[in-house]
């Protein structure tokens, strides 16, 4: 019985055979039949498969593409890092540069370079930090400028540090003279601006006149350019004139200043 069932499968297998493979009108027109009938379900298959290939090539294209657009803004980033980073440097060269030409020019003045690394946050007192002290030969009450006009005296000092008061600062007070008439005075100075005061009613000062340290009283040398002379703002009750003292300085952008040390 088992034999005659195998004999069964095997005679299956040879029809089949003749008529699938073996070529006759009977194969063909098997085969054409199952094509007929597989088409409409093939034809969904192979789109299918197409579609799916084209989902997961552009799933792959997506994430190349973000890696891509992630380099290109590290590489923006970086760019103008460096930069930034040439436009400080050429900065910084031009202001040193500038510095250095000023105390080229004047060699009988004893100069220590210093670089402004702090700023009263509220600007009320007037005092800045910079980075040479005691070390440096700096003491307190030296005068500290800027391409040679005054901008305050050192009123503090440690070995590496040292607190610049300016002279806009509310609490600076010092001795100046005008130019021309040699007339002296007191420069105070404050939020609405610095004014020199102190001067005699019947003084003569010229238009825009220089004001400079008079050398009197502390450690500023003489003839230290302050500012020039503005506008008279004394009332006729006072017994001195007070007049407006504007400076060449930009406070609000110091960077780096000169200790005047020794003369």
């Amino acid at each position: 019985m088992k034999r005659h069932g195998l004999l069964i499968w095997f005679l299956t297998i040879v029809v089949l055979a003749a008529v699938f493979v073996i070529p006759s009108p009977l194969s063909r027109f098997s085969t054409d039949f199952i094509t007929k009938i597989s088409r409409p379900i093939s034809k969904p298959l192979v789109s299918f498969g197409q579609n799916s290939k084209n989902f997961f090539s552009m799933i792959i294209e997506i994430g190349s593409l973000r890696r891509e657009n992630q380099q290109l803004a590290n590489d923006l980033v970086q760019s103008n890092v460096d930069q930034s980073k040439m436009l400080e440097l050429t900065k910084e060269n031009e202001s040193l540069k500038t510095q250095l030409d000023y105390k080229n020019a004047n060699p009988e003045m004893k100069l220590t370079l210093a670089d402004v690394v702090g700023l009263d946050p509220t600007n009320f007192f007037g005092t800045l930090m910079i980075d040479k002290g005691s070390d440096d030969g700096v003491a307190v009450g030296q005068a500290v400028i800027s391409l040679g006009a005054l901008v305050g005296k050192v009123d503090q000092v440690s070995s590496n540090t040292s607190r610049v008061m300016l002279i806009t600062g509310n609490d600076s007070i010092v001795q100046v003279m005008l130019e021309n008439s040699r007339t002296t005075g007191t420069l105070v100075g404050g939020i609405s601006g610095m004014k020199l005061g102190s001067i005699p009613l019947d003084a003569v000062i010229a238009p825009s006149e220089n004001v400079i340290t008079s050398g009197l009283g502390g450690k500023l040398p003489k003839g230290i350019f302050v500012g020039t002379a503005g506008s008279e703002v004394s009332v006729k009750s006072d017994i001195f004139k007070t007049i407006v003292v504007t400076s060449p300085v930009d406070f609000s952008k110091l960077e780096h200043l000169f200790v005047v040390t020794g003369v």
